[in-house]
């Protein structure tokens, strides 16, 4: 019986591959088709495609020189000017250039990737995404470290679907690989000054040239500043946005020998800027709504007296109408009772910014050691800490407010021996990293419902002779907390790469990369040690239900294993291991058609390492690891450069998803609902892509790009945010919309005998999407178009460059993220519009 199922299903993916590649092959005119076999000059081409703004790119996505337009594989490459033209300063930017790429704020900071669908919707720092992101193929596995990379780059390189075979990480997604400008012989260097809207000022530049024989340096640099901030409190007035970074990168390249060359990069960024508020756009007090009943405003005002809770908390709600509204708190709630209890908390830290920054070392090497066989080294270590505040909610009056605290230390080393010949190229190597993470997320939530029933239980269930002090430290206590996980992460793999050239026509290529995995866990939620969750948590677990507990300042409130009424029922630290192995890999068929036409189907097989969460654990099982995700991959597409300038991608794909990563509600009988992470059995995602790129006449270029996506979960039983039971077969993936579309038009002119000019602009659509799994209209995210335009005028030797720019250009409201951490349903908005001007001068 297995053995007739395991056989059906391959059956039913090869029906699907072959129709996806008949798919393919329609998708563009058979005018592309009608070329001759000769094809146009390919010198010619060239030339034409380096004039245009969208011209073919050269990449290194196979760890090899190649034009996009002769990889057999999904990949966007955007050139620095097109990025600088289009305002990407980082990885978030990238979402401009590449339909199917979106970024989406967790209520905890840490931004959340998604590549053609594929994503976690977790808010923990300590948790690698399915899409990676590299500097210079050097992995930086956590979003969080990412934030401050995108300085002085040559070009950024998109990979979509999974890579499991060339690079270190396993990623289910796909990758964004950033390429740095590197040093050369020739002294050079720019300065680019630049003010904008809501009092911003940035300056940047680089210094680059030879300081000895075969030795040459560069130093980048990038500061910039808004005193402004762009969010106003709908009650206060007050601002918050405000932008501190800087950044640099010197980067060390020595060539001893033709065949031998050292590259030494030391890359740091520091940012210092205000975090984002939410916009709360609904109040629902789960302890109120699924313990008590009371499903109106008016009757949780009503409770509100007997809870502790100040009845304003449930009017904090509004209608947001622009993206520069939010709300946050900026005086702590007094707390406390009269007769000399509760003061056992420490205040709110009200400073809702960042301090986070990071620090890395990358030196590869690349020595020939054989007429075409190359030795690649690749050795790299970043340390990156945070502290990060934040107000989770969005209201005036403290509900949740979160202090990211954590370092990451992260190593790696890969060696590499890759070869040519005539007809082959090879690629075998080996790979190791170790992570050491410190994640600890405190939490201020002093009108949090559920935490005021248990304040309130446990001070009504008090044994006769409790004093009224010690009721008072009952009822004002469990005001702050913190959850606190240590991880050792290590990963080890082997690799091999062969790309075989069968005819002048017709290539093969087949990788494979065994991968073992080893986290190594320890965390707990805990007392911040000033004993303020002790009195209430100690009150209700031993008076108000037959768990009993023991809480000490600083100690764990975690339970090592689910409650059992009358048993013996420990507190402390959870430890746990997670050790996990895969065999991924890739085979794909190339088949140029003529000089210009490019035709190719390939099948992959990525996993993505299992991950523990950093949530409000109550029990032990809420630590349980996902176990690693797995994507099997099947896409075809067609890569066409008909006319000079001209070019014409289209490509179509589908995904088996298996044990999908997602971060969850799970019921809980004290808190109604706390978070943990699952695996989604099984779920699939179909999607078509699609790239126009033409000069339209001269000096006039157009490109748009197409990404279609149908991401549904195909079987999974699991619970709401009230902790209600659901079957969520055919729900859409959150954050991934079905429908988005990038234009890019570029218009080139002369303006009298020494200037010249281009104007850029920009539009993109995406369809809307959802925050949850369920489908309620609260958690919708609109539909959006926005336009930028950018006018640069430079001088003719370039030398001089003068760029005026304006973002959302018609001050579209719109937002990126909806999450219920809590008692708030709050959105994450686009800034609105934004212009800005700069100077570059070159010497």
């Amino acid at each position: 019986m297995k053995a007739t199922t395991s056989l059906n299903s391959r059956v039913r993916a090869a029906r699907k591959l072959t129709r996806i590649a008949l798919m393919a092959t329609v998708m563009l005119p058979s005018a592309v088709f009608a070329q001759s076999a000769e094809g146009s000059d390919g010198n010619a081409q060239a030339a034409a495609e380096e004039d245009s703004p969208f011209g073919d790119i050269v990449v290194t996505a196979q760890k090899r020189d190649q034009r996009t337009q002769d990889v057999g594989i999904a990949i966007a490459a955007f050139g620095g000017d097109q990025m600088n033209a289009l305002g990407v300063v980082d990885v978030k930017d990238v979402a401009v250039l590449v339909p199917g790429f979106t970024v989406a704020k967790s209520f905890r900071g840490p931004p959340i990737y998604t590549l053609r669908g594929v994503g976690f919707n977790t808010p923990n720092m300590s948790t690698s995404s399915p899409v990676g992101v590299y500097l210079d193929e050097v992995a930086y596995p956590y979003p969080v470290m990412t934030e401050g990379l995108s300085l002085d780059l040559e070009r950024v390189e998109v990979l979509k679907g999974p890579q499991g075979t060339l690079y270190g990480r396993n990623t289910t997604g796909g990758l964004i690989n950033s390429i740095g400008n590197k040093p050369t012989d020739e002294r050079s260097g720019e300065i680019k000054v630049s003010y904008g809207s809501y009092q911003s000022y940035g300056l940047e530049g680089f210094i680059n040239g030879g300081i000895a024989p075969n030795l040459n340096a560069r130093l980048a640099f990038d500061v910039q500043r808004a005193d402004k901030g762009w969010q106003v409190s709908v009650t206060h007035g007050e601002r918050l946005g405000k932008v501190d970074k800087a950044a640099a990168r010197f980067s060390l390249a020595w060539e001893p020998a033709d065949d031998t060359k050292f590259l030494f990069t030391t890359s740091w960024w520091k940012d210092k800027s205000d975090t984002q508020a939410g916009q709360s756009i609904a109040v629902f007090p789960r302890g109120l709504i699924a313990f008590l009943g009371l499903t109106t405003p008016a009757q949780w005002a009503a409770a509100a007296p007997g809870l502790g809770l100040p009845p304003e908390i449930f009017s904090q709600s509004y209608t947001p109408t622009s993206g520069s509204q939010a709300n946050w708190v900026v005086q702590n709630l007094p707390w406390g009772g009269t007769n000399g209890g509760g003061q056992n908390f420490t205040p709110a830290p009200l400073d809702f910014r960042k301090d986070n920054e990071l620090l890395a070392f990358a030196l590869r090497g690349d020595i020939g050691i054989a007429d075409g066989v190359k030795l690649t080294s690749l050795t790299s270590y970043a340390h990156f800490t945070r502290r990060e505040g934040y107000d989770t909610s969005g209201w005036d009056i403290e509900n949740l407010i979160g202090l990211g605290e954590g370092s990451i230390k992260s190593f790696s080393q890969e060696f590499r021996l890759s070869g040519d010949s005539d007809r082959l190229h090879w690629v075998a190597g080996a790979f190791y990293a170790r992570d050491k993470i410190r994640e600890n997320d405190k939490t201020w939530g002093a009108t949090i419902s559920t935490v005021a029933l248990v304040r309130t239980f446990g001070q009504l269930t008090s044994p006769p002779g409790t004093t009224v002090a010690q009721l008072e430290d009952i009822q004002w206590g469990f005001r702050d907390w913190e959850n606190l996980i240590n991880q050792t992460i290590t990963s080890k793999a082997l690799f091999g790469q062969v790309e075989y050239k069968f005819t002048d026509q017709f290539n093969v290529t087949f990788g494979m990369r065994y991968s073992k995995d080893k986290a190594e866990f320890a965390g707990c939620s805990k007392d911040q040690g000033d004993n303020s969750i002790a009195a209430s948590w100690n009150a209700f677990f031993n008076n108000a239900t037959p768990f009993g507990a023991n809480v000490q300042p600083g100690g764990c409130v975690t339970y090592l294993a689910d409650l059992v009424p009358g048993g013996n029922n420990v507190q402390g630290v959870v430890r746990k291991v997670l050790d996990e192995d895969n065999l991924s890999g890739r085979i794909a068929l190339d088949y140029h058609l003529n000089n210009n036409v490019l035709v190719y189907v390939s099948a992959a097989r990525g996993f993505k390492s299992g991950a523990f969460p950093n949530v409000n654990a109550n029990v032990a099982p809420q630590y349980d690891p996902a176990k690693q995700e797995e994507v099997r991959a099947y896409e075809a597409g067609i890569k066409a450069s008909p006319a000079r300038g001209v070019i014409l991608n289209a490509s179509t794909f589908y995904y088996d998803y298996r044990d999908k990563q997602l971060f969850v509600n799970t019921p809980d009988p004290v808190y109604v609902t706390l978070n943990s992470i699952k695996n989604i059995p099984k779920s699939h995602i179909f999607g078509i892509e699609g790239e126009v790129s033409v000069p339209l006449f001269r000096g006039l270029d157009a490109r748009v790009t197409a990404t279609y996506l149908d991401a549904k979960i195909d079987t999974y039983q699991g619970f709401n945010d009230f902790g209600q039971a659901r079957n969520f077969a055919g729900a859409s993936f959150p954050f991934t919309p079905k429908f988005q579309l990038n234009g890019t038009l570029t218009y080139g002119f002369d303006v009298g005998d020494s200037l010249n000019a281009r104007l850029t602009v920009n539009g993109r659509y995406s369809s809307s999407s959802r925050g949850d799994l369920e489908g309620d209209p609260l958690f919708k995210i609109d539909s959006y178009a926005l336009f930028d335009a950018n006018l640069a005028v430079m001088t003719n030797d370039d030398q001089y460059q003068l760029d005026v720019f304006v973002r959302n250009i018609g001050n579209k409201y719109y937002w990126n993220s909806v999450q219920l951490p809590l008692d708030s349903l709050v959105r994450y908005a686009g800034m609105p519009r934004t212009w800005g001007v700069s100077l570059k001068a070159k010497f």
